[in-house]
Order: structure tokens, then C-alpha cells, then sequence
């Protein structure tokens, strides 16, 4: 799957329902080759009226994804 793809997809905690927000990027280890974690840049209604500050971003762990889906990401991680 390309990375393109994964930024469509909304996140959703499986934990309490709630979206989470959308992948802004993710940490590759290159020794591995693998996924260590995914960066989520969370929803807000104020994100609108912030030009020169940056989005508040969440790092989820790759081992508290759950499910990648066809349109949502499921992960678990604690409110």
C-alpha cells in the first residue's frame, strides 16, 4: 500500500470511538525496514484560524494499530 493512500484514510480509537485525525507522515526504521510508528495530525475545529502554528500531532506506535481498512484506521491508544 503507498503512503498516499494510508493519508486518506481517517483515524479512528477503538478504545472510545472518537476520530482521532489523519496520517501526516510515518517513522521508518531503515535497519528493519519497517514501520515503527504513524503520525497523526489531530482534527480541530480551530485548525482553520492557525496559519502559523503547527497542527498538534499525535505518535501512535505501529504495535497499537489494530486495523487498516479500506477507508479507516482502527488503533488503540488510551484518551
Amino acid at each position: 500500500m503507498r503512503f498516499v493512500k494510508l493519508q486518506s484514510k481517517d483515524v479512528v480509537n477503538v478504545v472510545d470511538g472518537c476520530k482521532v485525525g489523519f496520517i501526516s507522515d510515518i517513522e521508518i526504521d531503515w535497519c528493519t525496514r519497517s514501520i515503527q510508528a504513524i503520525v497523526v495530525e489531530k482534527y480541530s475545529f480551530f485548525k482553520l484560524f492557525c496559519f502559523f502554528k503547527e497542527a498538534p500531532c499525535i505518535i501512535i506506535p505501529f504495535e497499537c494499530v489494530v486495523s487498516i481498512g479500506g477507508d479507516v484506521i482502527l488503533v488503540s491508544i488510551e484518551p
